[in-house]
């Protein structure tokens, strides 16, 4: 795996985390939403209490008031004076009146107040709740910020230094030229894309899709090598990647290849004699059997010196 592909994986990982981190941002404003309505239930259910209670205070005034201004007296006061009843059917009428006017009352919620304190308990722990998501909210927003701002100074750290090498590599594998990399939008460096603009010896500049095959796939090669230049690797396998270059270009990028063996271990699959003849080890399958497959390797330099003792 090449640098620009560890690179591009990196920024796919980080933006999966950021992708998970605004997903549990929204997860968690869902749930306050969920916790704001219940609370605004419990709220409403409360001052529906408060309003049925006050009502039945109103009422019981109202009766209080009656049975003071039709019969100047008070309830403690009538409690008193009238306990010996002496019409009795006038006394039943007085009772069912009573009783109607009790009805009237209704049931009073003697639970209020348990009610409540209940509710503020529940109000003071959804406030709390709120409180600890909001700051978990900015605490993540933080973390994402500053985890843009370090991909942003990384990526446009590395992005001038493998533009600097392309151009140098470009040069040397076309024996000339000039080539550039260059984002489509420097304002948006996390999403923006990259374009390579080419110009081999004698021609004018071009995309990338505007080139010859050969060209092409020299472009990419240089770019591979800036890549390796900026961010060395241990370890590359290339699979034909010369397959459409002429002489002069294979051996070109054969003899880069070698310059960058001291440093990282190429293994090039390849059907180019250019190519094998800068090879330190080749490998091959043969079959000299029919169905049986065998392994052969050969390392040039022992080669070299069987042909000069023969």
């Amino acid at each position: 795996m090449s640098s620009r592909d560890l690179i591009e994986t990196e920024l796919k990982d980080i933006q999966k985390k950021r992708l998970l981190l605004s997903e549990k941002i929204k997860d968690e404003q869902l749930d306050l939403k969920g916790q704001e309505k219940l609370y605004q239930s419990f709220v409403l259910d409360m001052q529906d209490q408060e309003v049925n209670t006050n009502r039945l205070d109103v009422e019981l005034d109202t009766r209080l008031s009656h049975l003071e201004s039709h019969y100047v007296t008070t309830y403690e006061k009538a409690n008193k004076q009238y306990k010996h009843v002496t019409n009795l059917e006038k006394a039943n009428q007085t009772v069912n009146e009573l009783k109607q006017a009790i009805n009237r009352l209704g049931l009073v919620n003697l639970g209020a107040i348990d009610q409540y304190k209940k509710i503020m308990e529940r109000h003071t722990f959804l406030t709390e709740q709120q409180d600890d998501l909001i700051e978990a909210k900015e605490t993540l927003y933080s973390i994402i910020k500053e985890m843009d701002e370090e991909m942003i100074k990384l990526f446009s750290e590395t992005f001038k230094q493998i533009q600097h090498a392309f151009t140098d590599v470009f040069k040397q594998l076309f024996g000339g030229g000039h080539a550039q990399l260059t984002m489509t939008d420097e304002d948006n460096i996390l999403e923006t894309g990259i374009d390579i603009t080419a110009r081999p010896p004698g021609k004018k500049p071009r995309t990338l899709d505007l080139l010859s095959g050969g060209e092409r796939a020299l472009t990419a090669i240089s770019l591979l090598f800036a890549i390796l230049r900026v961010r060395p690797v241990p370890f590359v396998i290339l699979d034909e990647v010369e397959a459409a270059l002429d002489e002069v270009n294979l051996i070109r990028f054969a003899k880069y290849v070698k310059l960058f063996s001291d440093e990282t271990q190429f293994i090039v699959i390849t059907h180019r004699q250019g190519t094998m003849e800068e090879a330190d080890v080749l490998y091959g399958v043969t079959m000299q059997e029919s169905g049986v497959s065998r392994l052969v390797s050969v390392k040039l330099e022992e080669a070299d010196d069987l042909m000069t003792t023969s």
